[in-house]
């Protein structure tokens, strides 16, 4: 964690509101993405996200300064995502591209195509299991480096590499078998 990441929780756990402000414009974004590739339901993700900002500044005080934050973040977001999805629906909910969404990174004069190799990427990414998903999203969705991946999975290291390499192949895997050939996006 830098020093002013530090100085900002300090801030926080002083009960300080712009720090606290601060925090939740810093993590939204990349926690609702996460947060709907796990529910893959906006309302859900959005529902999980808040439950997660307010256990994360509950537990504030506990939280040690020496670590970095976005993992033990990273962590609740997804258990409450889970939480949240598991409580209102047992099985598995298809991707499906919400045009609503105002999260949504795709340029809105994006072609047919982009949005069908979108629709093609997480169709796969959705074929993995969660031990292989989770590992690929924290990567490459939350921006975690590796080791932080282990922190916020509680996995040694070594594991988090097999596990996205493992996610990688399968995904290459699943992406050619499509129509659309292989896709690069996950080397």
């Amino acid at each position: 964690m830098d020093l002013a990441e530090r100085e900002l929780i300090k801030r926080a756990k002083r009960g300080e509101h712009a720090a606290l402000e601060e925090i939740f414009r810093l993590h939204l974004d990349s926690a609702i993405r996460l947060a709907y590739l796990v529910t893959r339901n906006w309302a859900t993700a959005e529902d999980a996200v808040q439950e997660a900002f307010v256990q994360a500044f509950r537990s504030l005080p506990s939280f040690q300064e020496h670590r970095p934050f976005k993992p033990w973040f990273t962590r609740i977001v997804i258990n409450k995502a889970k939480r949240t999805k598991s409580k209102l629906d047992r099985g598995h909910l298809p991707y499906e591209f919400e045009e609503e969404n105002p999260h949504a990174s795709l340029n809105p004069e994006g072609s047919a195509l982009e949005r069908e190799g979108l629709d093609e990427l997480f169709t796969a990414i959705n074929k993995l299991d969660d031990k292989h998903r989770l590992p690929l999203l924290l990567k490459y969705v939350a921006e975690l480096t590796e080791a932080e991946i282990a922190q916020t999975l509680r996995l040694p290291q070594t594991t988090v590499k097999s596990r996205l390499y493992t996610a990688r192949q399968r995904l290459k895997g699943y992406l050619t078998e499509s129509e659309g050939g292989g896709r690069d996006e996950f080397r």
